[in-house]
């Protein structure tokens, strides 16, 4: 029990803690935005969601969907880099010792 109290209280570690959070609420604010925008623009402007997007019979609402996801995708991509940086520690691989 001392072991995890003494991690807990380490400087490092709460600094870590710290990034890793501001971070996290930055990405999610980012996408909560980028989704609230997406769905009012919809809601603003349904004629212009409904036009074709140029040379396709797909709509712009379709494209802006599909948007949604590649930067859903993107900026998780990001978060894992990142965290993964931040979090980096080396290991030894496992396989025979020599």
């Amino acid at each position: 029990m001392s072991d995890r109290t003494s991690i807990l209280e380490d400087p490092a570690f709460r600094q870590l803690l710290r990034t890793r959070s501001r971070w996290r609420w930055g990405l999610s604010g980012i996408l909560i935005g980028a989704y609230l925008g997406y769905c009012l623009a919809g809601v603003c402007f349904p004629d212009a969601y409904a036009r074709a997007f140029p040379g396709s019979s797909i709509s712009w609402g379709i494209v802006g969907g599909y948007a949604m996801v590649f930067l859903s995708v993107a900026l998780a991509l990001l978060y894992i880099k990142v965290i993964g940086r931040l979090l980096e520690v080396p290991f030894e691989r496992p396989g025979p010792r020599r």
